[in-house]
């Protein structure tokens, strides 16, 4: 049974060692387990975060695009296998591209800003002359500076596609080109302008405004990883909306129980493709993360995080960036990070246990992985593992629960001479006394022995009694004991 009071005690202690801002919630099951608010709407005059602070967000989302493209779906006025130039016919390349393409940064459309607004600000003297921190401010005011269809047409009309369309883009950065393009076929295709549409068609069910209003809230961004700065912007009453705690709940509680659209929307916008992204999610450590929620890089977010099987949702709307340092050695990390983990694996038990391969779609989730710093005597920690089955040519597997990585394992194999041996074995410190380990040890064995093996030893520190006992428990038995080592055996 879950100890509410254990787990919001422990989001309380991440918020406050991180600085957190903003309103935090946990759902499962239907039930909020967790609802607090953190820091300062003005850092300037100390007034703190409230239930009724409000944020300004941008209609200009993936995830808000995202749910109007699944509405769009299901209302037949769009499909993804439509070729753009039924929509934007005057666009040069449209015949060539899928809508699906398109909103999955797969259309090989030139980036208007990047390629375009961002080179001719490289060139200008008086920009260069200012401090880094003050361009800093000026890139992002001009990030959200409000664009136009025309601005990205005009741009992009009789230049080259840099990739064929259907093809990975050589970068995860989001395109805006694409952004405004995305927008310009929703609102051909519904017959309203964005705003109008979110609202009707989104936002009402919900009960929520959707409206412009002066928010209060400031906006805070930060430079260099440590520093806040107060952001600068050019108010976009047209493609802004203001939201307070309240709304964001419901929009969370809506998408975490699947309502607004039909299964094969939700599944045609959650589907993912390049770099783990899809339409309207990316995908962060297990979980899926409404895209690009927020308004700009000035500093206003809505972070909702999912796991649709799990039946968990996270909330953290805010009005600042995030501070980034150290935790646990060298490992760069940051508020949400240690949030996501520290609810998460509240509910976390085995279940739906998975031994897979090391690859592109858990390897940043696997180097995350973490060990209390009193086990680091006795063993490697995730990246010197990697490092190590790298360069030895050793097999590594991560242990999965669902989409999220809990442990990983490395093999010596040696089909030839006979030689099989466990090289590292490791469950994150949050999923550690919950089984994950001797369900890892016992698909390990199983797929060892699928590879020949009969005879197999492992390695373990004398002193440490904890991974003794989880390898007696699938059938070691102790071969030779040496000052600080044992060696241990087992025939399958």
């Amino acid at each position: 049974m879950v100890n509410k009071i254990e787990l919001s005690e422990g989001i309380d202690k991440c918020a406050k060692v991180w600085g957190a801002a903003g309103a935090v919630a946990v759902y499962k099951n239907g039930k909020c387990y967790h609802k607090n608010f953190y820091g300062l709407a003005d850092r300037e005059k100390k007034l703190p975060i409230t239930e009724k602070s409000t944020y300004l967000l941008s209609f200009n989302s993936r995830f808000l695009m995202g749910l109007c493209i699944g509405k769009l779906i299901d209302d037949k006025k769009l499909n993804l296998m439509d070729k753009l130039d039924k929509y934007i016919p005057e666009y040069t390349h449209a015949s060539e591209i899928t809508l699906k393409q398109l909103c999955l940064k797969q259309s090989g459309i030139p980036d208007f800003f990047n390629g375009g607004i961002m080179k001719v600000q490289q060139t200008d003297d008086a920009y260069q002359a200012l401090s880094d921190q003050k361009r800093n401010l000026v890139d992002r005011k001009i990030f959200t500076h409000p664009w136009t269809f025309g601005d990205a047409i005009d741009y992009v009309n009789g230049k080259e596609l840099t990739c064929i369309p259907g093809t990975e883009p050589t970068d995860d950065l989001d395109n805006m080109t694409e952004t405004v393009f995305i927008r310009e076929v929703i609102e051909r295709a519904s017959g309203k302008n964005l705003p109008n549409y979110v609202r009707t068609a989104i936002f009402a069910p919900l009960d929520i405004s959707g409206e412009y209003l002066k928010v209060n809230t400031k906006p805070y961004a930060v430079h260099h990883m440590t520093i806040y700065m107060n952001s600068e912007y050019e108010a976009d009453v047209k493609y802004t909306f203001a939201m307070n705690y309240a709304e964001a709940e419901k929009l969370l509680v809506t998408v975490l129980e699947k309502k607004l659209l039909s299964e094969k929307a939700w599944k045609a916008i959650t589907t993912t493709a390049t770099f783990e992204q899809s339409i309207a999610f990316n995908s962060v450590s297990g979980l899926l993360s409404a895209r690009d929620f927020c308004y700009g890089n000035l500093g206003w977010s809505c972070y909702l995080y999912l796991d649709w099987e799990a039946k968990i949702g996270l909330l953290h709307l805010t009005n600042s960036e995030l501070i980034v340092r150290c935790a646990n050695g060298d490992r760069l990390s940051q508020f949400r990070k240690e949030f996501r983990k520290e609810a998460t694996a509240t509910f976390v038990y085995p279940k739906n246990t998975k031994l897979v391969p090391y690859g592109k779609t858990n390897l940043w989730d696997a180097m995350d992985l973490s060990i209390d710093d009193e086990q680091l005597e006795y063993m490697r920690n995730a990246q010197q593992a990697i490092c190590i089955a790298y360069a030895y040519k050793q097999k590594l597997f991560v242990l999965m629960e669902g989409m999220r990585s809990i442990g990983l394992v490395a093999f010596k194999i040696d089909k030839k001479n006979e030689n099989y041996y466990i090289e590292s074995v490791l469950i994150d410190k949050k999923y550690q006394h919950r089984g994950f380990g001797k369900i890892m040890m016992m698909k390990g064995l199983e797929y060892l022995k699928s590879q020949g093996c009969k005879y197999l030893t492992i390695g373990v520190n004398r002193f440490n009694v904890t991974a003794q006992k989880l390898y007696k428990s699938v059938g070691f038995k102790e071969k030779t004991v040496y000052e600080d080592f044992i060696e241990m055996e087992t025939y399958l």
